[in-house]
């Protein structure tokens, strides 16, 4: 830790002095350094901007610019010190350059990022089975032959799905999850927890060693605490995990709990909606109340330029009164070099705002192609067949977009579908359907689903018992389930219908014609309101314990070639009389 009443330099801070190292060559005197600054900061890519003077007008050139020192693509090295006594600030590549001419003259400025910077350069989506978010991390730096340090997550996760993210989106997101913190050094990239426990790397007092100060404490970035909320489908019930409170530095004389209490000091619950298990909604949690600890007491404050603070190192600042000074955690540094002077700005606490909530990481919605729409539509059938483009859609009037066109082709989500598979229940001209859209893009629409209301009410009131349910087409063709009865039934309009029943034990067939099979624990009844008649192609034969033939009014069998009647005992009786002939009668 540093004497209070100055800067540890490694030399009198009287005399700045500045090289700069383009592919390993130092920039010769004669371009002008202007000023510079660098940027280092937790969770983001270390940047460098130059500014030289340029531009000859009576030349009409530009030589800093016309050099190749400072081509995009070339390697880059800043030190900084005091009696040629200087420090790496920065190592990097260049990245851009932008001149800039006013009545003054010209500026050449030449913006600089660390080596990390590849990792933003694509979008790329990935699927992750099987491995801890730490072995993800690894296995992207390692992609972009970036040296790192990466301290172990949770164990293995199912899956996880990098989508339409640059890499750089995706290592800090889950980072953040696990409650870790992303340090772009010069030379390697390392991704840990915030580490509190450090001695500080420099002492800083008002009216000594502080040259400016900006510091605040925010009651509404505090609460009692953090509540992490899942849904466990197995249990069919929530799952939580309320986090941790985190060691912090002890700075100033109102803690968080006191803070929490202005606004009511409820704890802060966050959700999701996936099957978050409890290990990643814990880490969730903890990493959440930490941020939200760490962003108690945040600002800045400037000494003479300093090249040993780095992000994530902790600063004790003294001589700002009991509400603010302490020990403070560095999220930030900035050095500035202008007018032949080296001040460095440290950024203490974290903003309580996500990564994700600071930047838009989401894909541009219809790809940018096109304004997208916003969410499911109504939509109103128009068309079914004809599909110009041979793809099975239906066509479909969007009325927020016209009352009158006849609307766009729509594919159709259904329940199953294949080659020459699949279920085919499209909706009729006229119906009311959800409409949803890939991509965003209006264009692409698909048909989710149909809608009753009271124009179109549903076949069957809804019951809070719920035991109905059922299809019924336009033609009052029905299958209906009764899960009170435990009956499956088909049915006609005219009457024709199937009764599968547990409640009734029986099968039952029944046509408009009144004629019936039933089939219950009694066996099987067959009957027919008129004739009922047997064919068969070949033979008929029909058995049982007991045979039993009945006629109201005539029985006959006939054989056309031969007939017999047999039994162990045989009776034939007539009440009246009864005739036995044929062209020969024997009776033995």
């Amino acid at each position: 830790m540093s004497d209070t009443s100055t800067i540890p330099t490694a030399a009198t801070p009287d005399v700045c002095t500045a090289v700069i190292l383009v592919g390993g060559q130092v920039v010769p005197d004669t371009l002008h350094l202007l000023s510079l600054t660098v940027s280092r900061e937790l969770n983001r890519i270390p940047s460098a901007s130059l500014q030289f003077d340029d531009g000859e007008a009576a030349k009409a050139t530009f030589p800093a610019s016309n050099s190749d020192l400072f081509v995009p693509g070339k390697a880059i090295e800043i030190q900084l010190g005091y009696r040629s006594q200087n420090e790496t600030v920065f190592k990097g590549t260049i990245v851009k350059q932008h001149l800039k001419v006013r009545k003054s003259g010209g500026v050449l400025s030449v913006d600089c990022y660390a080596d990390a910077v590849k990792l933003t350069a694509a979008r790329k989506s990935h699927y992750f089975v099987g491995k801890k978010d730490s072995d993800i991390m690894e296995d992207i730096l390692v992609a972009h032959a970036m040296s790192h340090d990466v301290e172990a997550t949770l164990p293995n996760l199912d899956e996880v799905v990098q989508y339409d993210a640059t890499d750089w989106d995706f290592v800090l997101c889950r980072a953040e999850a696990n409650g870790q913190v992303v340090m772009v050094g010069d030379d390697r990239i390392t991704i840990a927890r915030p580490r509190m426990d450090g001695a500080p790397v420099l002492q800083m007092t008002y009216g000594a060693t502080v040259l400016e100060l900006d510091v605040e404490m925010d009651a509404r970035w505090q609460s009692k605490g953090i509540k992490a909320v899942s849904w466990n489908a197995a249990d069919q019930a929530t799952v939580s995990a309320d986090g941790s409170e985190p060691a912090t530095p002890l700075a100033g004389n109102i803690g968080a709990a006191d803070l929490a209490r202005v606004l009511g000091d409820d704890t802060d619950e966050i959700t999701h909606g996936g099957a978050i298990d409890q290990p990643q909604l814990q880490a969730w949690a903890d990493a959440r109340l930490m941020r939200m600890r760490l962003a108690r007491l945040r600002g800045r404050a400037r000494c003479q330029g300093f090249a040993g603070v780095l992000p994530g190192k902790i600063v004790q600042i003294g001589g700002i009164g009991a509400r603010f000074e302490g020990k403070l955690y560095v999220s930030g540094v900035r050095h500035t070099l202008s007018g032949g002077n080296w001040e460095t700005d440290v950024q203490f606490g974290l903003n309580p705002a996500l990564f994700a909530e600071t930047y838009n990481l989401r894909p541009l919605p219809a790809a940018g192609l096109l304004p997208s729409v916003l969410g499911l539509q109504i939509g109103v059938v128009t068309q079914l067949g004809n599909d110009p483009a041979g793809e099975d859609r239906i066509k479909c009037r969007l009325p927020l977009v016209s009352t009158s066109d006849d609307g766009i082709w729509a594919r159709i989500a259904t329940l199953d579908a294949g080659k020459g598979r699949g279920t085919y229940f499209r909706p009729e001209i006229g119906d009311e359907v959800v409409v949803g859209f890939l991509g965003q893009d209006p264009r692409f629409p698909v048909v989710l689903g149909q809608c009753n209301s009271s124009a179109k009410p549903s076949p069957e009131p809804a019951r809070d018992d719920n035991n109905h349910k059922g299809y019924v087409s336009r033609e009052k063709l029905k299958l209906t389930f009764d899960d009170e009865k435990k009956a499956i039934s088909f049915e006609t309009p005219a009457g024709n219908r199937i009764v599968l029943s547990e409640d009734g034990k029986s099968i039952v067939l029944q046509d408009e014609n009144d004629n019936r099979i039933t089939l219950d624990a009694n066996g099987i009844t067959i009957e027919s309101a008129k004739d009922l008649v047997f064919k068969a192609a070949k033979d008929v034969k029909l058995s049982g314990m007991n045979a039993e033939f009945s006629a109201q009014s005539g029985f006959k069998a006939t054989g056309t070639g031969t007939a017999e009647l047999s039994g162990a005992q045989t009776k034939i009786n007539g009440d009246a009389t009864t005739v036995i002939s044929g062209g020969m009668v024997r009776i033995n």
